[in-house]
């Protein structure tokens, strides 16, 4: 479930008695595989206490209490992380439980919410996407509770999702004159107030903004709010020890754990402000500034990977780098930076992209990125303009390497002002890859713009480029300037895998069951079958089981490093063949991969069936839509594109993608407008749940961030004799 990087991250928390630290990654993947078996069986039931006796609550409460007291940083990092973890898993078991969580105050005098602790908690250990995600779980207003205790659970929600303009526009407006309230609730309210303020200006900090005009002169820093909370919270008072024999200690315990958690946020995210990036070298200062400032917006903090980055100077004018970075560690937030500096010194950005489908993903997001009502800079992916008389390349081009190689020959004085060609997935260039002839364009690519314009910056990304270092050697002998290479294996993503697998007592009596079947059958005929008949058919059904991996790598010593779990309640129909012999299981993995899918829509998680051929993405996702029978609203552009599709097929149905689905197919065989109507239906929340797709999808779309599960339906054979066929998911 955790990469390497993060499971020493986990197996650095402080040992506790009775919980060897070293075991954590494997103690979490196993409660996260009950989780999510339970989630796909229906059974809603996912409490598990491990081999050890250590609870998710267990776990969460131990090291969310080292948290608040650890003031090393490395080790409160560790520990958040830690609790962080279990508190997520919680979330989502309390979210699929039958009757949902109670509902009760998020904060008040006595207890703070365990939704807005695993926010922080995540915070404290930089681990963003995992904060995002936490939340979600928030609901910031409930019935009974406080009105600031409703607006700190909104700043809490908004920073930890980076929308830190959410909580500087709130500050301007949310002051209401205070009510006439007991003694007790004044002091509450004066704790949450104090809370709010430190959140209002570690917000202004990180947007490059001044402190909001009702928090100015109340605290130096936001770190003093904080802790000015800390100490008022629980204040010994010996004012009336000799009368009422003893020191009385005023407490408000959440207030309290709520700064405590607070402070470690702010310490661990305290180094990770955007707006404190400083220009590349001949930058325009007042171009940079306001890019900075917009970017932070939607992404405030640099990840501690993108540090590790920008610590080697791979952003820096007249320095190229090869940066090597896992799927889904923001290699497009990265190259933004150094596009960035080459926009902000007047030159241009030529962005390649080996597929189609990722340029157009990639014109998409560099338009967010670089908005041209904001900075000017056009984002262009049209390649046909490119080849008229006196072709002007546009501030940002995203193209093919094919394309750009074409370009290079056509027009190369359209080059003459480029200052940075960025290449994603460069792995390609290896004729490893599979790919001579790409390979070979890309190379020749690459050479080509070298020799045209040798004053540019090169910026090589990829998620499985194993010679990093020997690679920026190169670029360095061909460039004759610096190139450094950044190879970090973290990544934002947890991920448990497992393989589908059945009981053998349970497929010997199905195989048996079915050959009984058959015989019968030729004996009703007077004939015998060539094939399996249906009667037999039916007879081969299976409970499905899943094996779980609780590390990320394979072992390699000769034990079993995993847990086993039954996935689905009901049982699935398999495959038999009996042409060459005796008969033969096979695994039927579409039908058993729609019917995981299935239970999964309808225990509220988002879907991704990856499938051999573009017949079966239509057929197996056609399948599931038919089984749950849901209607799925369009929205208003979905709506233009719909009318657009028909006028241009003349009709519906005559399209791959014939109506809104529950489930919707993604293949190379579908137009433009089909692919681009099934990934906005599938990134909204509201819209499809299931994708089923040809492997060509990775490289074509952003997974949305309620996406929890996907399954892969290849089918490699147990090495064991006689075992059954398997199929690889993973959640």
């Amino acid at each position: 479930m955790f990469d390497s990087a993060t499971a020493q991250l986990l197996r650095s928390a402080p040992p506790v008695p009775g919980l060897d630290p070293q075991n954590i990654p494997a103690l979490l993947t196993r409660h996260y595989a009950n989780l999510v078996s339970a989630r796909l069986s229906g059974t809603g039931d996912a409490a598990s206490d491990g081999e050890s006796g250590w609870t998710l609550e267990r776990i969460s409460d131990t090291y969310e209490l080292v948290t608040s007291l650890q003031t090393e940083g490395s080790v409160r990092r560790a520990a958040a992380f830690v609790a962080g973890t279990a508190q997520q898993i919680l979330a989502r078991r309390q979210a699929a439980a039958p009757d949902g969580p109670a509902v009760v105050s998020n904060i008040d005098r006595d207890r703070l919410d365990p939704t807005i602790a695993a926010a922080l908690l995540f915070l404290a250990a930089e681990q963003y996407a995992d904060a995002h995600e936490a939340a979600s779980h928030i609901l910031p207003r409930r019935d009974g509770q406080s009105y600031e205790a409703t607006i700190l659970s909104e700043n809490v929600a908004d920073l930890a999702r980076g929308q830190l303009d959410r909580i500087y526009e709130r500050a301007t407006r949310w002051r209401a004159r205070r009510r006439a309230i007991g003694l007790e609730e004044q002091a509450l309210a004066a704790l949450l107030e104090a809370l709010i303020v430190g959140i209002e200006m570690l917000a202004a900090r990180f947007l490059g903004l001044p402190t909001p005009q009702p928090a100015i002169g109340r605290f130096d820093t936001a770190r003093t709010a904080f802790e000015r909370v800390l100490r008022l919270s629980a204040v010994l008072d010996d004012q009336y020890g000799d009368v009422l024999g003893g020191n009385i200690l005023s407490t408000y315990a959440g207030p309290h754990h709520l700064a405590s958690l607070l402070i470690a946020a702010h310490d661990g995210i305290a180094s990770a402000a955007l707006t404190d990036l400083s220009p590349p070298g001949g930058a325009d200062t007042k171009f940079w500034g306001k890019w900075i400032r917009a970017r932070a917006n939607a992404f405030p903090f640099l990840w501690p990977n993108h540090r590790e980055a920008i610590a080697k100077g791979f952003h820096e004018t007249g320095k190229s780098a090869v940066v090597v970075l896992p799927t889904g560690a923001g290699k497009t937030t990265v190259s933004s930076l150094k596009l960035a500096g080459a926009l902000s010194r007047g030159k241009k950005v030529v962005f390649l992209a080996p597929t189609h489908a990722l340029v157009e993903q990639l014109t998409g997001d560099l338009q967010e990125i670089f908005p041209q009502e904001l900075l000017g800079s056009v984002v262009s992916s049209d390649f046909d303009l490119l080849f008229g008389l006196d072709a002007q390349l546009r501030e940002i081009e995203v193209m093919t390497p094919e394309r750009c190689l074409a370009m290079l020959s056509f027009a190369p004085e359209a080059f003459s002002d480029v200052g940075l060609l960025i290449f994603d997935e460069c792995h390609l260039l290896s004729p490893q890859s599979g790919k001579i002839r790409r390979a070979l364009d890309g190379m020749l690519c690459v050479l080509a713009f070298n020799h045209i314009a040798p004053d540019a910056d090169l910026l090589f990304l990829s998620a499985m480029l194993k010679n990093g270092p020997e690679f920026a050697d190169w670029i360095h002998q061909l460039t004759g300037r610096d190139c450094v290479c950044v190879d970090l294996l973290w990544k934002p993503s947890r991920q448990a895998r497992g393989v589908v697998i059945y009981k053998n007592g349970e497929l010997e009596d199905a195989k048996k069951a079915a050959m009984a079947a058959q015989l019968a059958e030729n004996t009703k005929k007077a004939k015998k079958a060539k094939g399996l008949r249906v009667i037999a058919e039916r007879q081969l059904v299976a409970h499905p089981w899943a094996i779980w991996g609780l590390q990320h790598n394979w072992l390699r010593e000769k034990r079993a490093h995993c847990v086993m779990t039954q996935v689905l309640d009901a049982s699935v129909a398999l495959a038999g063949d009996i042409k060459y012999g005796p008969l033969r299981l096979k695994p039927n993995a579409n039908h058993v991969a729609a019917k995981l899918a299935i239970s999964a829509t309808r225990s509220g998680l988002k879907s991704i069936v990856f499938v051999n051929t573009k017949n079966d993405a239509v057929s197996v996702a056609g399948e599931i839509s038919d089984e749950l029978n849901e209607k799925i609203e369009v929205t208003e552009a979905e709506q233009e594109r719909w009318d657009a599709l028909e006028a241009e097929l003349g009709g519906l149905k005559h399209s791959l993608l014939s109506r809104p689905a529950i489930a919707v197919p993604h293949n190379s065989a579908m137009l433009r407008l089909e692919r681009d109507l099934a990934e906005r239906m599938f990134k909204r929340a509201n819209g499809a749940k299931v994708i089923v797709a040809t492997p060509t999808l990775a490289q074509g779309l952003t997974s949305p961030p309620s996406l929890r599960f996907w399954l892969a339906t290849s089918a490699p054979t147990l090495h064991k004799k006689g075992a059954p066929t398997s199929r690889r998911t993973r959640s």
